[in-house]
């Protein structure tokens, strides 16, 4: 089966439709309780999690570099859990962090305002106003993650390859259809390339990982670039020693073929904090 993202308003039955996916295709889901899970092994605790998770962060956020460590280690798990699994990632931006490859479906689940306030007062036992209260904070919240940590209105119709609404769908009949489309010839056809280029985007991750987490050197604008195992490295530092050092953890990784190392130095000071 391809890769599935579903981008879902609270309410919508988004969630519940994922769910459906997932026994249809007997597959994972990616969501929050797997990607808090995900944290942990990157040492990043729960209570940060909690403070960026399809939130918009606080205004002293924007001035951290939780943000970039955040985003990071997002990345290098959605990307890992792509290749490794093929299941349903819930949320947390997949549409845009996996846009452009052939074989990922992304989906757009949403419901009209009276629809959802209903989901909510017989999920939830909510009366009318607090559950339209709900609703308006968890779009405020979303909007503001999907801007913050991507520069993206998620509202976007072209970030996604189906919107459905669930005024006119039932939790199977919109399953069903997600999953006929993800069956079709087009989508099988294209499942070679798209793992095999997510498997270049898990090794720039582990790149950058290594390079920045673990050895912790300070690179300006560190961009990495894999093309089926073929390394580029590009950006600026201001110590010749640690432009060979990042060619030499670059090219010990597993999966790495060659390493193109066109970082450069420059004698100048550079900024504190995370550089890519």
């Amino acid at each position: 089966m391809p890769v599935i993202t579903i981008s879902r308003q609270i309410g919508s039955l988004g969630t519940e439709i994922a769910e459906r996916l997932c026994k249809y295709f007997n597959c994972k889901c990616m969501d929050k309780e797997s990607l808090e899970e995900a944290f942990k092994e990157y040492g990043i605790p729960k209570e940060k999690v909690e403070r960026f998770d399809e939130k918009m962060p606080g205004f002293w956020d924007l001035f951290k570099t939780d943000k970039a460590r955040y985003l990071h280690f997002m990345k290098e798990a959605i990307f890992k859990f792509a290749r490794d699994g093929n299941g349903i990632l819930l949320g947390r931006g997949g549409q845009i962090l996996l846009a452009g490859l052939p074989g990922v479906l992304r989906v757009r689940i949403i419901a009209p305002l009276e629809i959802r306030k209903k989901s909510l007062v017989k999920r939830f036992d909510y009366d009318d106003a607090h559950a339209e209260k709900l609703i308006l904070h968890t779009d405020y919240e979303r909007a503001g993650f999907h801007k913050f940590f991507f520069g993206e209105n998620q509202e976007n119709p072209d970030l996604y390859d189906l919107v459905l609404n669930t005024a006119f769908f039932n939790v199977n009949t919109a399953a069903k259809l997600i999953k006929d489309i993800a069956e079709t010839d087009e989508f099988k056809a294209a499942q070679n390339e798209t793992i095999r280029r997510i498997e270049d985007l898990c090794l720039e991750n582990e790149v950058k990982t290594a390079v920045i987490f673990k050895e912790k050197i300070l690179v300006q604008f560190l961009e990495v670039m894999a093309d089926n195992g073929v390394v580029v490295l590009r950006g600026i530092v201001d110590n010749t020693e640690d432009l060979e050092r990042c060619e030499k953890i670059a090219a010990e990784l597993q999966g790495v073929k060659s390493v193109k190392n066109e970082i450069y130095y420059s004698p100048i000071t550079v900024a504190y904090g995370l550089h890519y």
